[in-house]
């Protein structure tokens, strides 16, 4: 009897194995299908049995997004301080969502745009900065843009020719002023001893608009993680023109206070990664896991006691001096990816122009409704527990 059992179980085993197969392998779009309403997954698509005429067939599928990306983009969006930390997990997606939506909605406003490329120097493997440019205007089209751009690229052996080609555009006075606010060092800032990786943005104020981007171009890598994202994706171009749109939306305004290193750099660290990668959250994400690749786990340096000195303006005006620079970009990024999600890209312009007319305190309580004073301790929470949980 048991055996025959058994028997039996196998049969009726292979028959459905067989039944499947045969399902599978048949269906494709036109095909004929048994009932209206059922579903089969084959390979990345899912077919769906229609009623077309008196016939049911297979339609024509749907394709299967990736399954923790379609969980996040179905995750409720934060909408204030007050459920921040409980979707936390919808932080970047939130982000990222809302500046592809910008891009798609704006168009760029940039006019005079020019590119020039020192003669001993070989161009970067980017070699089309105004597609970065154009996307980042995009992004923040409702903002005022320079009217003139000016993009010098030069390697080590081009310094002295990169210094001339700026003086052709600016006074003697104004470049002197530029060169002081260097410390001496505008062009050769960009490069170290024998290779040049740097890049830097400055405006005179004043000067018609006009934004320049001095771009240091290396003769071989420096194994920087990200080299692929800034030197062949546009994120270093995106990143010095977002900087040129934040000097530029506030030219005329009275400065009360300097916006703090991680609203700047963070800023132009996150507009980098989110424009460019605006086609794809997971590349996004990828680009953004990099960055920080040195920061997650259990014993992470990002700590509450350390966020809460870094994010104190009032005493630590830029802690990120006495620790690792890098701070103000990659962990400023985080912050400001925080304020994105709740209030959309913009806001990335917005608190970088009021903290220079107000001060911080004021600029954040005028934009999000409550003081920095409470609303800190929700971004030490939630950013230290993204960097434990490896978020």
């Amino acid at each position: 009897m048991k055996r025959k059992f058994s028997a039996l179980i196998s049969a009726l085993l292979c028959l459905i194995l067989i039944s499947s197969t045969s399902v599978n392998a048949a269906t494709k779009a036109g095909a004929k299908c048994t009932k209206v309403g059922i579903t089969t997954v084959v390979g990345n698509k899912t077919f769906t049995c229609i009623k077309l005429g008196k016939k049911r067939i297979w339609n024509n599928g749907v394709e299967n997004k990736n399954s923790s990306e379609e969980i996040i983009a179905k995750a409720l969006p934060p909408t204030s301080f007050d459920n921040l930390f409980e979707r936390r997990n919808a932080i970047p997606y939130t982000a990222w969502k809302s500046t592809a939506e910008s891009i798609k909605n704006g168009s760029s406003t940039i006019k005079n745009f020019s590119v020039f490329l020192g003669p001993k120097s070989t161009a970067p493997k980017y070699k089309t900065p105004k597609i970065a440019y154009g996307l980042v205007s995009q992004a923040f089209y409702k903002y005022k843009t320079p009217e003139n751009i000016v993009v010098i690229q030069y390697s080590k052996a081009d310094i002295s020719w990169a210094e001339n080609k700026v003086k052709e555009f600016v006074t003697e006075s104004e470049y002197n002023e530029l060169n002081r606010n260097e410390n001496g060092k505008l062009i050769s800032s960009n490069c170290q001893e024998n290779d040049c990786y740097g890049a830097k943005q400055v405006s005179v104020r004043g000067k018609n608009g006009t934004a320049f981007v001095l771009q240091g171009v290396a003769y071989q890598s420096n194994n920087d993680p990200l080299a692929v994202a800034r030197w062949e994706l546009g994120q270093l171009d995106a990143h010095e023109f977002f900087h040129a749109l934040q000097r530029t939306n506030i030219e005329e305004i009275q400065i009360n206070e300097w916006p703090t290193s991680w609203i700047n750099e963070g800023g132009a660290s996150l507009a980098q990664n989110l424009v460019m990668s605006h086609e794809s959250y997971s590349e996004y994400m990828k680009w953004r896991k990099l960055d920080s690749r040195d920061l997650y786990g259990r014993n992470t340096t990002i700590t509450t006691k350390f966020m809460e000195s870094f994010l104190d303006l009032k005493n630590n005006k830029d802690y990120w001096r006495s620790v690792d620079n890098y701070y103000a970009y990659n962990l400023g990024s985080r912050i400001m990816e925080i304020f994105v999600a709740l209030k959309g890209p913009g806001v990335l312009l917005d608190i970088h122009k009021e903290t220079a007319l107000n001060g911080f305190d004021a600029a954040f309580e005028s934009i999000f409704g409550l003081p920095w004073s409470k609303a800190s301790l929700i971004v030490t929470s939630t950013i230290v527990e993204s960097f434990q949980t490896g978020e």
